[in-house]
């Protein structure tokens, strides 16, 4: 593929990966106008950039289906999702902590591992939960004033 501009100046390379921020406003002054000189003398580029503009263009036009937004949210806020996510996180949760107390009381319990071992092996697990739970606790208070916790799909 050639990589010169239609100057022939190899020093300077098509544009192609900046086309897409050149549309959509998102390159700095400098390099906004470096792409407009290379758009006036590069044909290549400039159908690319146009290509772009069309495919835009059609992207926008395209609908997602014909369900209504005011529907779909209707649909993920129903009582019977609500209601069997809850029971699901429940299930989840009162498992994973019979297995946790099942493997707990086992690991107290065995004689094949001295009083170190099962020390040094508690302190990594107390540590991971620690980590954990800090993680989770500063989500929690993140969430509060998360900007994008309204935003809508």
């Amino acid at each position: 593929m050639d990589k010169t501009r239609s100057t022939g100046n190899p020093a300077e390379a098509h544009v192609n990966e900046r086309l897409s921020g050149y549309l959509d406003g998102e390159l700095t002054q400098q390099n906004r106008q470096q792409v407009s000189l290379h758009l006036e003398t590069c044909r290549l580029c400039a159908e690319n950039l146009e290509s772009l503009r069309e495919l835009r263009g059609r992207m926008g036009q395209a609908g997602l289906g014909n369900t209504d937004k005011e529907v779909w949210r209707e649909m993920m806020d129903d009582t019977t999702v609500r209601f069997t996510r809850g029971i699901g996180w429940i299930l989840f949760l009162g498992g994973l902590l019979i297995i946790a107390g099942i493997g707990v009381f086992m690991f107290i319990s065995s004689t094949s591992m001295g009083v170190g071992e099962k020390l040094l092996a508690s302190a990594v697990y107390i540590g991971l939960g620690a980590l954990f739970v800090s993680v989770l606790r500063q989500r929690l208070i993140e969430r509060k004033t998360d900007r994008y916790k309204d935003v809508e799909i």
